[in-house]
């Protein structure tokens, strides 16, 4: 087990969003996140970074309590996408997704040839080589979207916590994300925030379905989606179909 979270509670002021929540990650895991608005999806991956203190529960990696490593080890084992696209830095392409290799280089010490081997490799996989000498500053919302996510993926992490990560992405750049990490060679234990249940019908190997911060479901697509448990989420109705691919996709409509 890489990543476990067991009876996880957050509370901002007396506000709870986060109630008895757990969670194991083992590797080529492909968990997603699902719920409505305010359910408590980014708390519970702050929490699982190690950005949020624990108030009630633990959190280990590894087998190691989580709050006992220090940040700069577990840089080496999670990589984490916040929420949001990263901020229009006057960076070029090449050197934001290099960042994502400072946890694993000695201090002071510039990049190796293998550094920008992988940060070549986190390029072409998202489809950015082209604009590797531009500027951040100088990117579309998608654009930088994806250096965000390159930079993910040159930190080699064997965790990636990602929020949104298509959030700010056209269809095809999202299924191509999403597809890319699906297929990731080296089969990291993903867990993923997303709002497209179709998506997440998809892709995901399991899914946890969230309500006011507690788990309402967890399983598979076909476990998880069922119409009893998006009418009590979402308050919608529902149908889960398959497209003529036979990909699982999911009809919704406002509930009489």
């Amino acid at each position: 087990m890489l990543l476990e979270g067991k009876h996880l509670t957050f509370s901002y002021r007396d506000d709870c969003v986060v109630s008895d929540f757990s969670l194991a990650l083992h590797e080529g895991d492909f968990t997603i996140l699902l719920g409505p608005n305010g359910s408590g999806k980014s708390t519970i991956l702050r929490l699982l970074a190690g950005y949020l203190p624990l108030q009630r529960g633990e959190i280990t990696l590894a087998g190691r309590p989580l709050a006992a490593i220090s940040h700069r080890e577990r840089a080496r084992h999670i990589a984490v996408m916040p929420q949001g696209n990263t901020p229009a830095l006057d960076f070029t392409v090449q050197d934001m997704v290099m960042l994502g290799r400072n946890a694993r280089l000695p201090r002071l010490s510039p990049p190796t040839t293998q550094d920008w081997s992988v940060v070549r490799t986190a390029l072409d996989s998202l489809a950015l080589s082209h604009l590797a000498e531009r500027h951040c500053n100088r990117l579309s919302g998608g654009e930088r979207q994806r250096v965000a996510l390159a930079a993910v993926l040159a930190q080699e992490a064997k965790i990636l916590l990602l929020d949104e990560p298509c959030a700010a992405l056209d269809p095809a750049n999202s299924l191509s994300v999403m597809q890319l990490l699906r297929t990731l060679p080296d089969r990291p234990a993903i867990l993923l925030i997303s709002h497209n249940l179709t998506t997440a019908a998809r892709y995901a190997k399991e899914i946890i379905l969230l309500k006011q911060g507690r788990t309402v479901a967890i399983g598979s697509p076909e476990a998880t989606l069922t119409p009893e448990n998006i009418l009590s989420t979402y308050n919608c109705s529902s149908e889960l179909l398959r497209d003529s691919c036979g990909n699982l996709c999911l009809s919704l409509q406002s509930a009489p």
